[in-house]
């Protein structure tokens, strides 16, 4: 099972406009393919950004969405207008997911979602290791954590994701005094990222 996302980066002063544009376009989008893609827009973290969201079986089925919307002369009119918006191109990722910790609540009213790259030497101790700390952050929290990892845009790298009904649901887990369990497993950490690859955020579903 695939996990796509396509960030946007909004200019600033453009939040306002784009993120109606964004779910009018998604909605657009879904009733071109028969896709239920959903939208996320960036709480914590990096100002400004949004993303659009979709589950896959392969990159296949990616590529037949695409050429789908693609042939949609009225669909691909809008998207140009929604460019104007943003601060760049946009940026597709593919995450693999590879393991589920808890009932995966798809899709999520609210993500925490943590991202690092590793040595290629500590790759296979590298997911494992995340694996645990899935479950174990399950466990303490009851929230659902998903383990992804991506071969692009930046090779061997993994990701840990907070899949919340609500943002009040993230903030009950990170209230409380820290789980032993977690801590120790912290300590244990097979190696550490690559320098300047580790990235946090928090954010919600507005679509």
């Amino acid at each position: 099972m695939f996990m796509f996302n396509r960030h946007l980066q909004v200019k600033p002063g453009h939040s306002a406009e784009a993120a109606p544009e964004l779910i009018d376009l998604i909605s657009r989008a879904n009733s071109i393919t028969g896709r239920s893609a959903t939208v996320y827009s960036v709480v914590l973290g990096r100002f400004g950004r949004m993303w659009i969201a979709d589950m896959f079986s392969t990159h296949g089925e990616l590529m037949a969405m695409n050429a789908q919307l693609v042939g949609d002369a009225d669909f691909m009119a809008a998207q140009r207008s929604f460019a104007e918006h943003l601060d760049g191109p946009a940026e597709d990722f593919m995450a693999r997911v590879t393991h589920v910790a808890g009932p995966l609540r798809e899709p999520p009213g609210a993500v925490a979602v943590t991202n690092w790259q590793v040595d290629p030497r500590q790759w296979g101790a590298s997911v494992a290791w995340t694996h645990q700390m899935a479950d174990a952050q399950h466990a303490s929290s009851g929230i659902t954590q998903t383990v992804f990892t991506l071969a692009e845009p930046n090779p061997f790298s993994i990701g840990l994701c907070s899949n919340a009904s609500s943002i009040d649901d993230i903030d009950a887990a990170r209230s409380g005094t820290p789980d032993a369990a977690v801590l120790q497993l912290l300590e244990s950490a097979p190696g550490e990222p690559t320098a300047g690859s580790m990235e946090g955020l928090v954010a919600i579903r507005i679509a």
